[in-house]
């Protein structure tokens, strides 16, 4: 008994001497709470909703139309028509047509051209342009801008929102729902139809059509063409024709043509061109535009299509 009181004494003065385990401090103990961010407040699109049309009445039902049977139709026959026999075509000949032989076409010589030398172009020598020298561009210095120094934000500490627990969804029991036995279709027998009975159609019997026999056909002889003979043709002798001897050619010496000496071209000095100074552009700004807000297109709704009820 004495050891097992030892051990409970060693046990509670344990217990007092050892801080709890339950009680923990965390590191950002007594700082502000970090601030929650909030997404800016987005409004909703409004949807448009097109104006309701009233639904046209329903059209009153039509019973169907009876419509007799149609009769079929009753051909006439038509008497036989006579043709007479054709003809064959009688060509007459043509008389011979008389071309006149064709000449050779006769060339007249064209005299010779003179052309004149052509004179070499001369040129004006342009006189220099004088440029000024360019300066350099001269940048004046911007005055410096002074910019306040930038204060860190302040965070104001939020209070801790207290959120209740949350409770679990509670599901109501449905009552049961009374479903009717369905009943079998019940279909109303048709009345009869009365079909009278279909006759046979009546062909009224065609007279028989009387065809004289055909007669051969009658050729009437041609008369013969008198063709007189040909004559074979006559070609006239062409007279001799007489050809002077030719002579040697003899080549004449030109004279030598004096060149003068050429002199080296002189140019005048132009005078200086003053150029003004260019000027920078100078941009007018445009006037803005002012563009209507777009409107959302209109869809009309279709009218319900009425279908007469089926038999």
């Amino acid at each position: 008994m004495g050891f097992t009181n030892l051990v409970v004494l060693l046990l509670g003065v344990v217990a007092l001497t050892v801080p709890s385990l339950g009680t923990y401090e965390s590191p950002n103990y007594g700082k502000p709470p970090a601030p929650v961010h909030k997404p800016p407040e987005v409004k909703p699109t409004p949807i448009y909703n097109p104006p309701k049309k009233e639904k046209p009445e329903p059209k009153p039902y039509k019973p169907p139309v009876y419509e007799p049977p149609k009769k079929p139709p009753v051909y006439e026959p038509k008497p036989p028509v006579h043709e007479p026999p054709k003809k064959p075509p009688v060509y007459e000949p043509k008389p011979p047509v008389h071309e006149p032989p064709k000449r050779p076409p006769m060339y007249e010589p064209k005299p010779p051209v003179h052309e004149p030398p052509k004179k070499p172009p001369v040129y004006e020598p342009k006189p220099p342009v004088h440029e000024p020298p360019k300066k350099p561009p001269v940048y004046e210095p911007k005055p410096p801008v002074h910019e306040p120094p930038k204060k860190p934000p302040v965070y104001e500490p939020k209070p801790p929102v207290h959120e209740p627990p949350k409770k679990p969804p509670v599901y109501e029991p449905k009552p049961p729902v009374h479903e009717y036995p369905k009943r079998p279709p019940v279909y109303e027998p048709k009345p009869p139809v009365h079909e009278p009975p279909k006759r046979p159609p009546m062909y009224e019997p065609k007279p028989p059509v009387h065809e004289p026999p055909k007669k051969p056909p009658v050729y009437e002889p041609k008369p013969p063409v008198h063709e007189p003979p040909k004559k074979p043709p006559v070609y006239e002798p062409k007279p001799p024709v007489h050809e002077h001897p030719k002579r040697p050619l003899v080549y004449e010496p030109k004279p030598p043509v004096h060149e003068p000496l050429k002199k080296p071209p002189v140019y005048e000095p132009k005078p200086p061109v003053h150029e003004p100074p260019k000027k920078p552009p100078v941009y007018e700004p445009k006037p803005p535009v002012h563009e209507p807000p777009k409107k959302p297109p209109v869809y009309e709704p279709k009218p319900p299509i009425h279908e007469p009820p089926k038999n």
